[in-house]
């Protein structure tokens, strides 16, 4: 399967960013996302850490899970329930969220 299908291009103030634009299962998304950390404590680095968990964060109503990708995020970061990496905010700021390595 091909995870453009997911995905579209977008110019955004002059620079052109990814955007997720189809659900994706956590399969894809860890796919699609390689660089996030994968441990029981965080799905995505704008969910939890060792102190609070993915699940203590949703249970506490703190974090949703992204409407794109599904990982846990904390409230902050969402914008109309998708998170950095999923409507391109990562990669305006300079980091690409596909980037293997």
């Amino acid at each position: 399967m091909s995870l453009e299908e997911f995905t579209e291009v977008e110019e955004v103030r002059g620079k052109k960013i990814t955007v997720v634009k189809k659900r994706m299962t956590q399969e894809q998304a860890r796919e699609m996302f390689p660089y996030r950390p994968f441990s029981k404590y965080s799905e995505s680095r704008f969910g939890g850490n060792e102190l609070y968990d993915d699940v203590c964060l949703l249970l506490n109503g703190l974090a949703r899970r992204c409407t794109g990708c599904s990982a846990p995020t904390k409230n902050d970061y969402l914008s109309e329930n998708y998170c950095p990496d999923c409507d391109g905010r990562s990669e305006y700021n300079g980091t690409d969220p596909r980037e293997k390595g």
